[in-house]
């Protein structure tokens, strides 16, 4: 049997933090493994953790979600962001996804919806529920299907790809290190089901992303 994936709360509300634990005891597919009530805390136990998935509270004291991921995105690529948030039309879906942010629900959201989106994370896929789809679609209005798949960190690394940079000139470029440039890749591959680099030049020079 897989190890289940680890999670890592971040909540400044105890009783959250205590019901979402509650909520996956006995999931074989998922465990949390830390908790954390600030980016602070979160940030002194995320090395050793080594999460899958971190959840994560658009409002906390000290650094916002949203600051938090940001800088998850850049220095630990690989961990899957769940915000969540009380906020409805004002909740920063544009930004959240800006960043890279793979999912966003409601805090009065059901065990289904959070095991549904758990689960969508898990297995590679972006979950915004509800109204938020509705704002998502509107903050990507005007491009693509294929280009609305994508972050704009990830739109970022395809035009310096494109552009015929090296990794490593890539990394410079974007201020990330060399790892975190593959894990762009990967993501861009998996998003737009690509199978080599000529499918990611092609569609590059299809979207117009050849300059920067």
């Amino acid at each position: 049997m897989s190890q289940p994936v680890k999670i890592f709360l971040v909540d400044d509300h105890k009783l959250i933090r205590d019901g979402i634990r509650a909520m996956l005891l006995g999931n074989l597919s998922f465990k949390v493994v830390a908790t954390a009530s600030s980016g602070e805390e979160l940030f002194n136990q995320v090395e050793e953790v080594q999460p899958d998935i971190c959840v994560l509270d658009i409002q906390l004291p000290g650094m916002s979600g949203v600051e938090i991921a940001e800088i998850l995105k850049v220095k630990y690529a690989s961990i899957k962001i769940l915000v969540l948030t009380a906020m409805k039309e004002n909740a920063p879906v544009k930004q959240c996804r800006a960043i890279g942010v793979e999912g966003m629900i409601s805090k009065d959201s059901g065990k289904d919806t959070y095991l549904e989106a758990l689960e969508a994370l898990k297995a590679g896929r972006t979950f915004y529920a509800g109204q938020f789809t509705e704002l998502l679609l509107k903050a990507v209005q005007g491009k693509s299907d294929q280009l609305a798949l994508l972050s704009d960190r990830e739109v970022d690394f395809i035009k310096a790809f494109a552009k015929g940079l090296s990794h490593k000139e890539i990394a410079d470029y974007l201020n990330i290190s060399p790892r975190t440039v593959e894990v762009h890749k990967k993501n861009c591959m998996d998003k737009l089901n690509f199978k080599n680099d000529v499918d990611l030049i092609k569609f590059a020079i299809k979207e117009e992303l050849t300059t920067i």
